[in-house]
């Protein structure tokens, strides 16, 4: 199965599952580190942008239950009102301005993760770098 929950070669549902909550702690992480918050809407966690995000789909929080743990610490720990996603919203109040926001959210949301991961990948480049000016030798992992 890919992330996705289609079935393909490599990892296993347990793989996949460990992959996913790994994805979600970088992510929140990374909000964290930036000072940023959860993307919400009408004071519910957006479970749709934060899984666009980490690069899974929305049901993992749902379903992994070490992924919808950590999601509660972090609804908690940002004081929104619990889990929720665009279905939620009141369709009578529907403003045009309200869908660009949530886009640039979720745009906003997936570059602190990605920025947050190239960020650990760098460190351990210039590790490695480091490591082979010093020495000399090649690096292994």
């Amino acid at each position: 199965m890919n992330d996705h929950g289609r079935t393909g070669p490599g990892l296993s549902g347990a793989d996949i599952g460990r992959k996913n909550q790994r994805a979600l702690l970088a992510y929140l992480r990374g909000i964290r580190e930036a000072c940023a918050r959860l993307p919400a809407r009408n004071g519910k966690v957006n479970v749709t942008a934060v899984a666009l995000a980490c690069g899974f789909d929305r049901g993992v929080l749902y379903q992994n239950p070490r992924c919808k743990r950590l999601l509660q610490i972090a609804v908690k720990w940002y004081g929104l009102e619990g889990v929720g996603d665009r279905a939620d919203a009141a369709p009578d109040t529907h403003d045009p301005r309200d869908d660009r926001i949530r886009k640039l959210e979720q745009q906003n949301a997936a570059l602190l993760a990605e920025n947050h991961s190239l960020r650990r990948k760098l460190a351990r480049l210039q590790h490695i770098d480091n490591e082979m000016s010093e020495t000399g030798r090649r690096v292994w992992r």
